[in-house]
């Protein structure tokens, strides 16, 4: 959910996502009234909550079922990450059934899921990726069913052929887009996504490792943040700039536990309107709005370690690249241009 300025309509809109995933915009002529609008819909969705909770919360479906498993994983596999994987999980045992047992969700169960998933059952297409985060969920929840003698084996998830990856994203930020943006979270007083966007910059690791990221993690005196819980299991412990000391300073007089605390979803609309808003006053082309996304402020972190001429495995370490082969791509693209290719 969010407010922004349309340039092309001359509009103030709020968007609004509801709990089923879907999309609603409207349109006001002043940011007073979509403000309202926005405050109006929050309380609503508070009532609703209130006096309409999930069955698996009522305690229905206490059995061996995929309702009761959802709590189970919120209190022991996702309690104090971003809630994003939580949600994912309780829209999909909605959308399958929270009565459904676990032993059901079979190789060929998968499959037929991401067939439906595909034609929207929620009112709009989703995309591969969306797909691949709702089957991340499953996953989580399945392993915990291992655990727990539940089921006896875990089913196979889709390859390559079946879900196809997405196509990497390989924009390098300018400096100057960088700083727009900032200016732009700044006017909007968005103090999180300004501190959040700056170490994003700075450190080049995942949105993910920052916003898990605790202050037991960070050491302000020694410059120095440990990232444990990382994508490929990699640890790894990164030096800090005297500036980024500050502004992790600043984040640490709000006295939370999470160094960044937003959610992904909430700094992924102030980050996608900062990004529009900068699109529009510079007039970038539409490839350059499209392939620019929040792990582009990571990727232009590496390629310009690569393009310093530093040396792979410590791009690697850098990076926490858990294979080398991910990190000579970088070094490639550094390397070789077009011009020099022509020549040969």
């Amino acid at each position: 959910m969010t407010v922004f300025w349309r340039k092309d309509r001359n509009k103030w809109v709020c968007r609004l996502i509801s709990d089923d995933g879907f999309t609603q915009s409207r349109s006001f002529n002043t940011e007073d009234e979509a403000r309202a609008y926005e405050l109006a819909h929050l309380e609503g969705e508070a009532r609703q909550r209130a006096q309409c909770k999930r069955p698996w919360q009522q305690g229905e479906f206490d059995g061996q079922t995929l309702g009761h498993l959802v709590d189970i994983c919120e209190a022991r596999d996702w309690e104090g990450k971003d809630p994003s994987q939580h949600e994912n999980a309780q829209r999909l045992a909605k959308f399958l059934g929270p009565a459904l047992h676990p032993k059901k969700i079979t190789t060929l169960f998968v499959d037929d899921l991401v067939v439906d998933l595909r034609k929207g059952p929620w009112g709009r297409p989703i995309s591969n990726t969306t797909i691949r985060k709702y089957l991340s969920a499953l996953q989580v929840m399945l392993k915990r069913g291992v655990r727990m003698r539940w089921i006896d084996a875990l089913p196979l998830m889709p390859e390559g052929r079946t879900l196809p990856l997405p196509e990497p994203r390989d924009l390098v930020l300018r400096d100057e887009w960088i700083a727009l943006m900032l200016d732009r979270l700044e006017q909007r007083e968005k103090r999180i996504p300004v501190a959040l966007t700056k170490f994003l910059r700075e450190q080049g690791c995942r949105v993910g490792e920052a916003l898990n990221l605790t202050w037991d993690r960070v050491d302000l005196d020694r410059r120095e943040v440990n990232y444990v819980k990382t994508k490929g299991n990699m640890p790894r412990r990164l030096p800090i700039t005297a500036e980024m000391v500050g502004v992790l300073k600043a984040m640490r007089a709000r006295g939370k536990d999470n160094v960044f605390p937003i959610s992904y979803g909430a700094y992924l609309d102030d980050y996608s309107e900062a990004k529009h808003y900068v699109c529009d006053q510079l007039q970038l082309s539409d490839a350059v709005r499209r392939e620019w996304c929040i792990h582009s402020l990571r990727h232009t972190k590496i390629s310009r370690m690569a393009q310093a001429g530093k040396p792979a495995p410590k791009i690697q370490l850098w990076a926490g690249h858990r294979s080398l082969v991910v990190t000579q791509r970088y070094i490639h693209q550094a390397q070789v241009g077009a011009a020099e290719l022509a020549e040969c």
